[in-house]
Formats: C-alpha cells, sequence, structure tokens
C-alpha cells in the first residue's frame, strides 16, 4: 500500500513539475524571438495584431504547408509572417527590412560577419551564404554577402 502511494506522489510531482515548465518565460528561451519597442514577438506563439499597432502593408496568400492563408504584416523595419495553427495565427516568420533594428544579441544588418559570430557563436548552419542557427524548431538566419549580413530571418519549423 505505501509503495502505490508513493508511485502515485510521484506522478503528482512529475505531472506538475511538466506543467511547471510550460510557462512563457521557458518557452522563451526555447525559441527565438524579436523584440522592438518593448514588444515581444515569439516563434510560435498567437499573434495578436491589436497588440502591435498598425501595419504599413498586409498581404495573404494561401499557405506553403496547405493550412489555409498565410498572413504578412510589413511594418516600418520588419515583417511578421502568421500562418494557421489550430484556430489561431501564429507567427511563423520575422523578417527584418533595415538596419534600425537589432536581435536580442544587438546584431543588425549591415554588421559583419565576426560581429555576427561573436554574438552567437561557430553552432550554425552554412549553406551557400546563409547562417542558420537554430534552437528546438526555431531558426534565426543571416545572409551574409562580402563578409557584412544583408538580411536576418527567424522562422519556425511548421508541421
Amino acid at each position: 500500500m505505501k509503495k502505490l502511494i508513493v508511485l502515485a506522489l510521484m506522478v503528482v510531482l512529475i505531472t506538475g513539475c511538466g506543467e511547471a515548465k510550460k510557462t512563457s518565460e521557458t518557452e522563451e528561451n526555447k525559441v527565438y524571438s524579436f523584440t522592438y519597442n518593448n514588444m515581444n514577438f515569439v516563434l510560435g506563439s498567437e499573434f495578436d495584431k491589436s497588440e502591435y499597432g498598425n501595419e504599413t502593408s498586409y498581404a495573404e496568400v494561401p499557405s506553403c504547408a496547405g493550412l489555409g492563408v498565410d498572413k504578412t504584416y510589413t511594418y516600418e523595419h520588419y515583417e511578421v509572417t502568421t500562418t494557421p495553427s489550430n484556430d489561431k495565427d501564429i507567427i511563423s516568420n520575422i523578417y527584418l527590412t533595415d538596419s534600425d533594428v537589432e536581435t536580442k544579441e544587438g546584431i543588425k544588418i549591415g554588421d559583419s560577419l565576426d560581429a555576427l559570430t561573436s554574438a552567437y557563436g561557430e553552432e550554425y548552419e552554412k549553406r551557400d551564404n546563409a547562417y542558420t542557427y537554430t534552437l528546438d524548431n526555431t531558426h534565426l538566419e543571416f545572409i551574409v554577402e562580402s563578409d557584412t549580413i544583408s538580411s536576418i530571418t527567424y522562422y519556425i519549423d511548421i508541421e
């Protein structure tokens, strides 16, 4: 009987610990996110347009994953693309459009490859001129031309 009670307590503790790990702070540490003017865009999280202000343009295209309609919201220094998932629009892609914005580590368009590897390290996948860093199912990709960053994109794997 004591073994049964101990086993039941262990199941409750393990389940409880599993739930505790699902906080937004923990999730943000496992995935890439972009912050601008105190607004945090977390890949894979629900996009609520009202939280991010008015976009300068908006476009819809059929989802590549065949899930409905992808929506792209263009703002002054970046673009956010959403993909439908479980009746919500989730942030699937963030594209930085100029050097007026930077990653959390301080890297922006126009910075050098040396600055990139100093900030993010050497643990990247290199394909042609793309340097891609991965956290869980999210990616941060830098296009480097002539040792200078020309493009920065955050994206998530969509199933």
